[in-house]
């Protein structure tokens, strides 16, 4: 906490001048761009590997980056994250969703443990918060890739997002850079969609294209942040080489 006081006295000593005339910028008319749903790892600061600031995204982290699927509630405002959604997207107008998975994911990490189903048995689940969590809301990211894993991890997956009748497909890790739990990660990544979509006050927007759900993944050992392309149906790397084509394929699809 000590360490914590002392940044907040360097905050006040650098920053914080430049920060308040960001706030006075902003505070009448902030139109922020997107919802950004992440994890939350502190190794995972958003504002800082998007380059963005004061008043650009609302950010709501969770353990693993997960949206519950509305079927979950009998009210489907009850629960953060589709309150989180109804705030930014109905309230404030945002058009652009974005969820952000990463690597070496502490929380997918037990998720993959998870597939024991004496480590997943309900009384392991009354004794930890975190496995009920994952449990509840991240068991059809898990049983979507032990079925993949078990057909060889060769194959694609298909997968809703804004509407029921729109699918897309995805090949995950091609290349087979990544440990079985970071694919994962990015099979929960994208499972998240179809969630954010099964919510009824966002339908008239999706099915009208006002709004638009997208997928990130951050590995954290190289910094580098995919993009999952519907075009190319993977995470594609940001870079120089691919950012041009990136952008254009956003305005086609997302326009």
């Amino acid at each position: 906490m000590e360490r914590i006081l002392r940044g907040i006295m360097r905050y006040r000593n650098t920053t914080r001048e430049q920060m308040v005339k960001e706030f006075q910028r902003v505070r009448d008319n902030p139109e922020p761009k997107a919802v950004f749903f992440t994890c939350m790892d502190s190794r995972m600061i958003p504002t800082r590997f998007t380059e963005t600031h004061v008043g650009d995204m609302f950010v709501v982290r969770n353990a693993g980056n997960l949206i519950p699927h509305a079927h979950h509630f009998q009210d489907e405002y009850f629960s953060c994250e589709p309150a989180a959604l109804e705030l930014g997207c109905v309230v404030n107008d945002i058009r652009h969703i974005i969820v952000c998975g990463h690597s070496d994911c502490k929380a997918m990490n037990l998720l993959y443990q998870l597939k024991d189903p004496e480590f997943a048995s309900q009384q392991n689940r009354r004794l930890s918060p975190l496995r009920s969590w994952l449990c509840t809301h991240a068991n059809t990211s898990l049983e979507k890739f032990e079925t993949w894993k078990k057909n060889g991890m060769k194959d694609p997956l298909h997968f809703s997002s804004e509407t029921p009748m729109k699918n897309f497909v995805a090949y995950i890790d091609p290349e087979d850079k990544f440990a079985v739990e970071d694919k994962l990660s990015q099979v929960n990544t994208l499972e998240q969609l179809s969630n954010v979509a099964s919510y009824g006050f966002l339908k008239r927007r999706l099915e009208s294209h006002d709004l638009h759900i997208h997928a990130l993944w951050f590995d954290i050992y190289t910094g580098d942040i995919y993009f999952f392309s519907r075009g190319s149906k993977r995470f594609v790397a940001v870079d120089e080489s691919s950012v041009d084509k990136l952008s254009e394929e956003i305005r086609r699809f997302y326009s």
